[in-house]
């Protein structure tokens, strides 16, 4: 925001120099980033934050100035205009999206003269980056960048009807913007309408057909106030900027929009004569209320380390128009209507110290740190990232954002979306962290990494399970959102599981995955399963596969991908917080390899099942070994190797005890599999 010091002084006293300002302005929060120079004028080019907009023009400045340095503050004064009429015989105002569009009023001056505009306001525009056009919308910029609210002026003889609506754009409606942009409008965005057309872009800008010109003689001012988003959008829909949608974005005082509208045609009457017609058409769907905000003296303390009594707090918000008053010990504010940035205590706290000077908070040699105890889900996390890495895997950071068609690979339902308004490309939260390990997947092939194993911790944000899209519960998370750890590797889907094993039995010990063959999106149907812990509940937690072929060719990866993704609050639930004491083992296993030959459709999860049903004490791991098919197994058969491992706790294991309970097992699968011991 540049800011004329010349001008400036018009509202202010300031006797320092144009650097001593911009020092002391930096000092409270409106940086001075450059001072540009200009014919006997200086000009400061201030960073105005986004919760400031009341500093986006000369009149807000000069507050600020005038609460820092404690002189009195002018406010602008008009000579008033010779009146005549009644507005409300000649025009009128229907607003029929109230939420759009809170206040809109209009003033009508009639027999003004149009022509250019007296030096000093050419000068004083051009110094703000703005050009003369003539006398009337050379006032509305002038306003604008005193008391930072756009006005529009339109020909009040060529509104259809003279009258205004303000409501939404019919599909497909046209409008051909003053600087000769044709606009294709939607029902999204909001439009000044005469009786038959739309005549401007609510809060962007007005259309050629009603701008002001050298035959205008009757002139409308518009002043209002617009919906912040509704303006934002619009505005990165049609690619049109201007000075008065960067105001209306960040929000326009609700009350000065009528003394705005007042002062320009105040300066019109003076620059380009004419009469005010009597009165001002105001259509105010909720008038304003000033919120009062409490501030305790203590907490201000406290919060800021240092000590400002009571009374001089009192002095610093009364100084910013706070109207502070005592009730008991606390201070109650109103808060006028300029400075919605003002909601909470603390807000209270920044305006104290940013006018008692930041350079008050003592800087000391010495840092206290409180100590406080292991956050659980910290530390089964880095259990879990340990074991991972143990594994050979990489951990991964990626962005919670992919586009909706990488999304719909792997979720049935529609993703959670931004409005494609605010984010274009990559809009869609991510329903698995799957999609995101692909990509990265795919840069390292394309940087010639081969082989990868990646992992990551990270929250997903799956579609509700009644298809809802973007509820958020009280807390502010999504109703479905969760961490999920997940994993891919180039290696065999074996080693996958493998490693997925290893990190559930870092955390929960004794507990085992079991994988329940399933149809899987996104996965392989040949090759893909459910992830149960320990089948509990016969609740899946996840997922794990190979990923399916059109999934690769959509990320263009040469080789097959194995992939798992799990509930990782699942596995936090069964992880053991106390650690477990177990002695070595004082005897020696004995380990027997069986070859067994079973139906094709004997999984290995219901091999395990049966050897698991015959009660043996002594057998302490049942392990998978490999599959065999070919001669000479017969053909609709297999031999599946497993190895049983025996140990006591107490003794020695004889060959005989150990060879009578592997009889036992072949007995039991011959009787329930027709297993076949393979010679």
């Amino acid at each position: 925001m540049k800011i004329s010091l010349n001008w400036l002084r018009e509202y202010v006293d300031v006797s320092c120099s144009a650097e001593d300002l911009a020092k002391a302005l930096t000092r409270i929060g409106l940086s001075c980033e450059e001072i540009l120079q200009a014919p006997d004028d200086a000009v400061l080019n201030l960073e105005i934050t986004s919760n400031r907009p009341d500093c986006l023009g000369h009149l807000g400045v000069a507050r600020e100035v005038a609460a820092m340095t404690g002189v009195p503050l002018r406010l602008p004064k008009g000579k008033n205009p010779k009146i005549r009429g009644k507005v409300g015989e000649m025009t009128s105002v229907e607003v029929s999206a109230a939420d759009l569009c809170p206040r809109y009023t209009a003033r009508l001056i009639r027999g003004v003269k149009v022509g250019p505009s007296p030096s000093w306001m050419v000068r004083r525009l051009e110094a703000m980056g703005l050009r003369g056009v003539n006398n009337v919308v050379d006032v509305t910029n002038y306003v604008l960048m005193e008391y930072s609210q756009p006005l529009h002026s339109f020909d009040f003889d060529k509104l259809a009807g003279r009258r205004i609506v303000v409501r939404r754009a019919k599909a497909g409606e046209e409008l051909v913007s003053i600087d000769g942009t044709r606009c294709r409008l939607d029902e999204s965005m909001l439009v000044i309408a005469d009786a038959e057309k739309a005549v401007a872009i609510a809060g962007v800008m007005g259309g050629q057909d009603t701008e002001v010109g050298a035959g205008t003689t009757n002139v409308l001012i518009e002043s209002a106030q617009f919906d912040p988003l509704s303006v934002r959008r619009t505005s990165r829909k049609l690619a049109l900027m201007s000075e008065s949608n960067y105001r209306f974005e960040r929000g326009v005082d609700p009350v000065g929009v009528e003394q705005a509208s007042l002062r320009a045609c105040q300066l019109i009457a003076e620059l380009a004569g004419g009469e005010l017609v009597e009165g001002i058409v105001d259509v105010w769907a909720k008038p304003f209320v000033p919120p009062t905000v409490t501030l305790r003296p203590r907490r201000c303390d406290a919060l800021l380390g240092i000590r400002i009594p009571p009374a001089r707090q009192m002095e610093i918000l009364a100084k910013l128009h706070l109207s502070p008053r005592m009730e008991g010990d606390k201070i109650v504010c109103t808060i006028p209507p300029w400075r919605g940035d003002l909601v909470r205590e603390v807000d209270l706290i920044e305006e104290i110290i940013r006018l008692e000077g930041y350079d008050k908070i003592p800087v000391t040699d010495r840092i206290t740190h409180g100590v406080a105890a292991d956050n659980p889900v910290d530390r089964v996390r880095r259990q879990a990232t340990a074991a991972a890495q143990a594994g050979g895997f990489d951990e991964t950071l990626t962005l919670t954002f992919i586009e909706p068609a990488e999304a719909a690979l792997f979720c049935n339902a529609p993703a959670v979306c931004v409005d494609s308004v605010v984010r274009k490309t990559d809009n869609a939260l991510r329903p698995t962290l799957i999609p995101s390990l692909l990509r990265v997947c795919k840069t390292n092939q394309d940087a010639g990494n081969a082989d990868v194993d990646l992992f990551e911790i990270s929250a997903v944000f799956p579609p509700g399970s009644s298809g809802r899209r973007g509820k958020t519960s009280p807390r502010g998370a999504m109703d479905d959102e969760h961490l999920e750890l997940a994993m891919v590797t180039t290696r065999e889907l074996a080693d996958l599981r493998g490693a997925l094993e290893a990190v559930a039995q870092r955390l929960a010990g004794q507990a085992k995955l079991e994988v329940q063959p399933a149809v899987v999106k996104g996965m392989s149907n040949s090759a893909s399963g459910n992830v149960l812990l320990d089948g509990k509940d016969g609740k899946a937690i996840g997922v794990i596969g190979m990923v399916a072929p059109e999934v690769l060719d959509h990320y263009g990866l040469a080789r097959p991908i194995a992939a798992v993704a799990v509930r990782f609050d699942a596995m936090l639930a069964a992880a053991q917080q106390a650690k477990v004491y177990q002695p070595l083992p004082r005897f020696p296993a004995v380990r027997r390899d069986l070859s067994l030959i079973v139906d094709e459709d004997v999984a290995w999860k219901r091999l395990a099942e049966a050897i698991a049903a015959v009660p043996q004490p002594t057998r302490v791991a049942v392990d998978y070994v490999t599959t065999y098919r070919g001669k000479p197994v017969p053909a609709g058969r297999k031999s599946v190797t497993v190895t049983l491992t025996y140990r006591a706790a107490d003794q020695t294991l004889r060959n005989e005890q150990v060879d009578q309970q592997v009889t036992e097992v072949v007995e039991a699968l011959r009787k329930g599999l027709a297993a076949e011991l393979r010679a």
